[in-house]
């Protein structure tokens, strides 16, 4: 009835009502265009935000487990492409490159140049910008007046040592139990010799860093770049039988003996399958390196504990014209064991080890310095000259109260005093620095060594296990243990400390070290979770030193056992080294472990197995009776 009276009006709306529906679907299409525009412009800013950042391997990582996100890594790779990445080695190829790095001593600042015009540097006085004036104390405090008793060779100066007792040393020297009587009757109980009568100079001394003239890399006479390491060889009697089937050998003389020559793969252009190797005109061949188990890369110089690691920056690496020098340095009490074993597994790939011994427990009690007598009586010859020894003759204020001050505290002077002493080391050399019971592999240190193009800093995934290698523990333990020295001075103003702490982007030199560099920080670990890089053997001692572990541990790893007088009870310890329990009287569920499994223990223990049986195998499987 209404439109009947208003006809005019009526006839309006229907009109109107096509308009509205117009103008609604154009703010509706609208919408859609701006939504699609601003989720576009979202993708592409997630894209190149992983262009500026593309040390980072996330989606790399995700895409080994998940193949569907490769499609997206595809399409990534579609708004960018990165010219000359291989290229481009994250460090110099060559000491001539590398940035120059201030020379700095004990309480002193000298820059000094080397050959070439390289800058020489003494890392270890990191303390020209680092350190307050209480640590510069501490370090300068180490120069001690002049000792009645100059250094002398092994054999001249063995501690009024008799020869019977030598030898029963020289039979024993791994195994700790006379030594620990000695300690736990000493330790805390009245006056200790005077250390420093018996040392000489050896903690003063410094160590001259020397180029590594090893040659790792052979050139094959067909042009071929090998780690001879890793590279599969045969004799040449052996070549020439096996010839044809689309390989050839190339002979490689090494010193003045032809005797065995690297295989080389050669392949016709046609052949080579797509994604594999790089185009060659017509009528080449493709000449590449033949690689053994275990190692990878056109060069068969990438173990599998990299090629498997989360290193993001795979594509750049490229072999070093001259090796960096690796500089390992750990805090010793009473691991003899596993030092040896450290010694004979890094031997080749590290060049100085930093070894920092106390009169003091970490508890604060006085203890004598067992590992000094034995450096002295020429029990670690073999590898004495990469040996310097640190000497730290005082307990931190504050240590008795507060574990963790003493604890820190250890790193900090090893770094500063060790390094301190190190001559003619370069701004891209290698420090990693380890606990007594953390064991890296040599393969994952040499590659360190002689690979540019990785970033830093770098953890290592080591396997664990409690009480020997026997009990393996689930999982693996990453630490943080290793940078350049550049990285050390500038990023972590030289504190061994700061850098096994994952704290790098915090510090305030971090983003200025980045931007003087050149390169983005980004943290990998060498090894993963199922590709071991080391090894991490907590309380693998006898019984009586893992009673001595209790005794002399800090005062802050709470609770403390070694002030429970039944957990200090040897047939107590016993039992829990059969069982593998803790001492809370929780017994932890272990993963099988097989003596035969790859990296199940250092390889000199595994060859030396009657030595270091009781790390090997169990030695309380049946139950024991009290004595």
């Amino acid at each position: 009835m209404s439109c009947l009276r208003r006809p005019r009006l009526c006839l309006g709306l229907l009109k109107s009502r096509p308009r509205h529906r117009l103008l609604h679907s154009m703010k509706m299409r609208r919408h859609r265009v701006f939504l699609l525009c601003t989720v576009g412009l979202c993708v592409i800013s997630f894209l190149h935000y992983y262009k500026a950042l593309h040390y980072v391997s996330l989606l790399r990582e995700l895409s080994a487990p998940y193949p569907n996100i490769k499609s997206f890594i595809m399409v990534s790779g579609f708004f960018w492409r990165e010219k000359g990445v291989a290229a481009t080695p994250i460090s110099p190829a060559s000491p001539e490159e590398a940035p120059p790095l201030p020379a700095l001593r004990q309480g002193v600042v000298k820059q000094s140049l080397g050959d070439g015009g390289a800058e020489v540097i003494d890392p270890g006085a990191l303390d020209a910008k680092i350190g307050g004036p209480g640590v510069a104390l501490e370090v300068r405090a180490m120069k001690e007046p002049e000792p009645p008793h100059p250094w002398e060779k092994p054999e001249e100066n063995q501690l009024g040592d008799s020869p019977k007792e030598k030898r029963h040393e020289e039979q024993h020297v791994n195994h700790i139990e006379p030594d620990l009587k000695k300690l736990l009757v000493q330790v805390g109980k009245g006056p200790l010799p005077d250390p420093i009568k018996s040392m000489g100079d050896l903690h003063t001394r410094t160590h001259q860093l020397q180029d590594d003239k090893t040659p790792y890399f052979v050139r094959t006479s067909r042009g071929a770049y090998c780690f001879k390491q890793g590279t599969e060889m045969a004799t040449i009697k052996e070549s020439s039988v096996k010839t044809g089937a689309g390989a050839t050998r190339d002979v490689v003389e090494v010193g003045k003996a032809v005797q065995r020559k690297t295989l080389g793969l050669q392949q016709q252009t046609g052949k080579v399958s797509k994604g594999k190797g790089q185009p060659m005109g017509s009528g080449k061949q493709l000449v590449k390196c033949v690689c053994r188990p275990g190692w990878h890369g056109p060069y068969c110089g990438v173990p599998t504990m990299v090629y498997h690691s989360n290193l993001p920056t795979k594509e750049r690496l490229k072999p070093r014209e001259v090796p960096r020098r690796v500089i390992n340095a750990i805090n010793i009490n009473h691991e003899f064991d596993l030092l040896h074993a450290r010694f004979h597994e890094l031997s080749q790939a590290v060049d100085l080890f930093l070894i920092c011994e106390s009169n003091f427990t970490a508890y604060g009690e006085r203890r004598p310095l067992s590992f000094l007598r034995l450096l002295l009586n020429g029990t670690y010859d073999y590898i004495r000259h990469k040996i310097l020894y640190v000497f730290l003759d005082h307990f931190p204020d504050g240590g008795r109260q507060d574990g963790w001050i003493a604890d820190d505290y250890l790193r900090t002077f090893l770094t500063r005093n060790g390094l301190s002493r190190v001559k003619g080391a370069r701004s891209d050399d290698v420090f990693v620095i380890n606990d007594a019971d953390e064991i890296p592999a040599q393969e994952g240190l040499l590659f360190l060594k002689l690979f540019d193009g990785w970033t830093e800093p770098f953890a290592i995934h080591m396997r664990k296990s409690l009480y020997g290698f026997f009990w393996k523990q689930f999982g693996t333990l990453e630490v943080v243990s290793g940078c350049t020295l550049r990285m050390l001075r500038d990023v972590y103003d030289g504190d061994g400390i700061k850098l096994r702490r994952r704290e790098y982007y915090s510090l305030p030199g971090f983003r200025k070290y980045e931007n003087d560099t050149g390169h983005i920080l980004v943290q990998w670990s060498v090894g993963s979770p199922f590709h071991f890089a080391g090894w991490h053997c907590s309380w693998c001692f006898t019984p009586e030193g893992i009673y001595f572990k209790l005794v002399s541990a800090q005062n802050g790893d709470f609770p403390r056992w070694g002030d429970y007088e039944d957990k200090r009870d040897l047939n107590y310890i016993r039992e829990l080294i059969r069982t593998g329990g803790w001492f809370d009287g929780s017994v932890q569920e272990y993963p099988p472990a097989d003596p035969k499994e790859h990296m199940y223990a250092p390889k000199y223990m595994l060859e030396n197995r009657k030595r270091y049986n009781y790390l090997l195998e169990n030695p309380y499987k049946h139950k024991i009776q009290t004595e």
